[in-house]
């Protein structure tokens, strides 16, 4: 099992190496500065993966808030289409400032590139977070 911190501020990896190239922040064990758009490194994932998204609104939420995690399939060039747009992650747990989710096994997910979105909406609103790309191995 992989854990993958996200959303523009960290990537972790639990059980493979760090990705490369960044500094550690010294906030997670294993987190990386973000990179300028034309030098992100897109993470792998598997599906059933488990990955762990921490961003600004995810710090900001009530403890009743709702939190939910999408997956937006990505229009890259060579890949093929999947017949959907968006898969909803529906296997999360909050963390003080977190979300962690299991990427889904869903048909014809794999080798697609995705987005992920984290939206938090409670009795004062709703906030959303950009947590980055990824590639679905």
């Amino acid at each position: 099992m992989r854990i993958l911190c996200l959303a523009g501020v960290a990537a972790l990896t639990l059980t493979s190496p760090t990705y490369a190239g960044g500094t550690n922040l010294g906030q997670l064990p294993g987190t990386i500065t973000p990179y300028a758009p034309g030098d992100e490194i897109m993470p792998n994932v598997l599906p059933g993966d488990q990955i762990a998204i921490a961003c600004g609104a995810l710090e900001q939420r009530s403890a009743d808030s709702d939190v939910r995690v999408v997956l937006t399939i990505s229009a890259v060039p060579g890949e093929s289409g999947t017949g959907y747009k968006k898969v909803l992650a529906t296997d999360a747990q909050l963390l003080k400032d977190a979300v962690r989710v299991r990427i889904p096994s869903v048909p014809d997910l794999a080798e697609h590139t995705v987005d992920l979105n984290v939206y938090v909406v409670d009795d004062k609103g709703s906030q959303q977070c950009d947590a980055g790309h990824m590639k679905i191995s």
